[in-house]
């Protein structure tokens, strides 16, 4: 029952989103189209919530998100809203906190279960959890998608500073499978109502892995430049 409420929730504010944003439609360049045939990690720009959200409701496959633990379940999303993004955040009387968080920690909780979230554990032990079971849902052919932004709040739209820790799924999977993840950018272009998928980035293993991760790190930041440079053409 619980499932079946949290997929109806999901469609409903699918349908919502797209009706509101207008359509976007997905370009790749061809370098995308060629390592398209596994799973892969889809890398997009937060915007304060209008990256993940565009690309879930308009991306031409299901991607998976990694989603803050704290609003995968009821009771973490009721604290999160009301001991930080009402009161702290916006700076509501803790009443009226109290009254928006509650049914609305019922409504996101569902809807983190209709997206099938990844919970991310950030800052404890328990990463390991949320890296364990995005190695799961590679490995049966599913792809995730990832805003690492620093600034999440950063509503424009050049990619910032990311955080990196994302980019050791890579060791988790080669231990697993011992083939490699693709890491796809994704810039969402508000003018030409596009979702945009660069040239995926790949670990080659030639140096250590630390070098590895900080030249797979840079490359990635290129190739947002590059697809930002693309979206005034």
């Amino acid at each position: 029952m619980r499932e079946i409420f949290s997929k109806w929730i999901f469609l409903f504010c699918r349908f919502f989103v797209r009706c509101f944003s207008g359509r976007y439609h997905v370009s790749y360049q061809k370098e995308s189209l060629q390592a398209e045939a596994g799973p892969a990690v889809y890398v997009v720009h937060h915007q304060n919530l209008r990256g993940p959200v565009l690309s879930i409701a308009w991306f031409d496959k299901p991607l998976r998100p990694w989603v803050l633990s704290t609003l995968c379940d009821r009771a973490g999303c009721f604290r999160q809203y009301y001991a930080y993004t009402f009161t702290k955040r916006f700076g509501w009387p803790k009443w009226l906190a109290a009254v928006l968080a509650y049914p609305l920690s019922f409504g996101v909780a569902g809807l983190m279960r209709g997206t099938r979230a990844i919970p991310v554990f950030r800052g404890s032990r328990d990463i390991v959890r949320t890296f364990s079971k995005s190695v799961g849902a590679l490995s049966e052919g599913q792809n995730i998608l990832i805003a690492p932004d620093i600034d999440y709040q950063d509503s424009g739209a050049k990619m910032g500073k990311m955080y990196t820790g994302f980019l050791d799924l890579e060791k988790f999977y080669w231990r697993k499978t011992g083939k490699h993840l693709a890491f796809f950018p994704i810039h969402i272009s508000k003018r030409r109502r596009e979702i945009m998928v660069g040239k995926p980035v790949c670990f080659q293993m030639k140096d250590s892995y630390q070098e590895e991760k900080r030249k797979v790190s840079a490359q990635l930041k290129q190739e947002f430049i590059i697809l930002e440079k693309q979206e005034g053409k």
